[in-house]
């Protein structure tokens, strides 16, 4: 048998065979408690022992096993005294120290009235929850038994399983201690601890059983705390997880946030909120939101629907409606926000308010109109009789002509804007159109040093219009950037197919138009002309939308404006 247990080590002692010894083994590994217990007892065979083993039936029928295979012989194996350990141990669930004890000695005395040598190997299920001085009291009348009688004793615990404090009581009781890979005499065993406990030693006993008791009791209450923090969190993972589905299929978008940090967001928000990463820096739209949320948040308790646009980096900009809750997120604080886009409606409003400012104009603008063309008809007749009259006023006249065309140009421009459209639409081409315009202002345009340029794609593009007031758009148009060119430079207008639609741009390198204006430009009667009516832009406005067109302006101060002009394209010729 190999040398290597540290069973094997421990037999080598030459006071074991003549004085017997009380041995404690501690062991941890399975298969090397198995192997100390088969050496242990193929040497005992080899030497005549009789040997007692006390053990669970599994674990005798795997070593009885192992030791066949060593060559034992069948008779050998019979001759070893098997008890099973609980009924040897115990009586019902508790330690039964005095029975065992006695049955101990009664198993063993007719045998070493014999003159027969004895080994035992026994595993000792001692229930933490009993008394130690009943394992003490056990394991002391064990050992005066062993020295009396010159047995080898192994007493066989589970390291795992035995608290340290039953360990160092047992070494006291013990005359030597091995381990799976190790053996060494008892450095505490003393015959003077197999006297009768003293008061003291009572008396300690009854506080280290209190103390286990009291930890025990902990043990349990955070055993059951671990367990309810457990399903505590098992219950939350299980409602983030729902939270996180529901929210993905909700058809807004969501974001969670933990101040700048952004712990979760849904499909759509990635998608309509440009997030592509969890943290957001000051060049975000965020920074902005999360900057006005906080400040509206502190100054009320609770939490209110916002209206909030976001710029986005692209420079689209969406409107949106947001409901802010606090939550818990990962057993944290969070705030979650849901937004809804109310960029349509918001447009749609702008588009209503934009209808009832014209009906409005368009109703004082024909009274206006009205009530001027009357005088004005009477001032123009009696003007002219008075300039027939020739008395040198030519000075006077010229002015008083100028400020009555003037009269006559806006009250003309009231009407248009006023009364309803006759329209007599055709296929034109727009290209065409814009040239005719370019010619008609060129000679304007070349007295404030200004160039007209024409850039197209293509030179046959067709639109549906009124060939008229398609021209009115483009002279207005031209005519504002000619007016706001006051160092000359060139204007272009450009023309060019995107799919089913005309785009046609009018670009200046006039002064601009500041931000803060740029919403009210085309509102009726707002202007930024010293001499303007507010009227001429509005009527492009009116023209172009009723060809199911849109006007789109983009300007920048001491750079210039653009107007752009999108229209639906038109076959050649349409059908009469």
């Amino acid at each position: 048998m190999a040398d290597f247990y540290s069973i094997s080590q421990l037999l080598k002692h030459p006071t074991l065979e003549k004085k017997g010894g009380h041995i404690l083994y501690m062991f941890t590994e399975e298969d090397k408690y198995i192997g100390n217990a088969v050496h242990y007892i193929y040497e005992g065979i080899q030497k005549e022992a009789v040997i007692f083993f006390m053990e669970n039936e599994e674990t005798f029928r795997i070593i009885r096993n192992k030791l066949a295979e060593t060559g034992i012989p069948d008779h050998q194996l019979n001759s070893i005294i098997y008890v099973n350990s609980y009924e040897f141990y115990l009586e019902g669930t508790s330690f039964n120290h005095n029975g065992a004890a006695t049955k101990l000695m009664k198993l063993i005395k007719p045998l070493l009235d014999k003159g027969q040598h004895i080994r035992t190997w026994g595993q000792v299920p001692f229930p933490l929850e009993e008394p130690l001085k009943h394992l003490i009291t056990y394991e002391c009348s064990c050992d005066e038994f062993i020295k009396e009688n010159r047995v080898i004793s192994v007493c066989c615990y589970n390291g795992i399983s035995t608290p340290a404090y039953v360990q160092n009581e047992l070494l006291k009781t013990h005359t030597h201690f091995m381990t799976d890979g190790e053996q060494q005499v008892s450095p505490f065993y003393n015959k003077k601890n197999h006297q009768s406990l003293s008061l003291a030693e009572a008396e300690r006993f009854h506080k280290i059983e209190e103390q286990i008791k009291l930890l025990q009791k902990k043990n349990t209450h955070l055993a059951l705390e671990n367990n309810s923090i457990k399903v505590k969190n098992e219950v939350m993972k299980e409602n983030e997880l729902k939270l996180r589905t529901i929210i993905n299929e909700l058809p807004i978008p969501i974001i969670i946030r933990n101040r700048t940090h952004i712990l979760f967001y849904n499909e759509i928000a990635a998608e309509k909120l440009y997030i592509h990463n969890h943290h957001f820096t000051k060049e975000t739209p965020f920074k902005n939101f999360f900057d006005e949320y906080q400040c509206k948040f502190t100054k009320s308790s609770r939490s209110e629907i916002q209206e909030h646009q976001f710029i986005h980096i692209n420079g689209k900009k969406n409107f949106y409606l947001v409901k802010s809750i606090t939550i818990l997120f990962k057993s944290k604080p969070a705030i979650l926000h849901a937004f809804v886009d109310i960029t349509k409606e918001k447009e749609n409003e702008s588009l209503l308010i934009r209808a009832e400012k014209m009906n409005i104009a368009g109703e004082l603008a024909a009274s206006i109109a009205h009530e001027l063309r009357n005088p004005l008809t009477s001032v123009k007749g009696f003007f002219r009789m008075l300039r027939d009259s020739g008395e040198g006023k030519e000075l006077y006249y010229s002015i008083i002509e100028d400020e009555l065309s003037r009269i006559e140009q806006i009250s003309s421009e009231l009407l248009t804007l006023a009364k309803p459209h006759s329209e007599n639409r055709k296929s034109h081409n727009i290209v065409q159109i814009i040239e005719e315009v370019k010619l008609l202002l060129t000679s304007e345009a070349n007295m404030k040093n200004i160039e007209l340029l024409l850039e197209c794609t293509n030179r046959e593009l067709y639109v549906c219009c009124e060939d008229t007031k398609i021209k009115q758009v483009f002279i207005n148009l031209i005519k504002n950037a000619i007016d706001a060119m006051e160092n000359g430079g060139n204007i272009i207008l450009y023309v060019m197919e995107i799919k089913e639609s005309i785009q046609i741009q009018v670009i200046d390198q006039g002064c601009g138009i500041p931000k803060e204006l740029l919403d009210k430009i085309g509102e009726p009667f707002y202007t930024t002309k010293e001499k303007g009516t507010g009227i001429g832009l509005m009527v492009c406005y009116q023209i172009i939308e009723n060809y199911g067109g849109v006007i789109e302006m983009d300007s920048t101060e001491g750079i210039g404006t653009t107007f752009t002009i999108t229209l639906p394209t038109a076959a050649k010729s349409l059908p009469v």
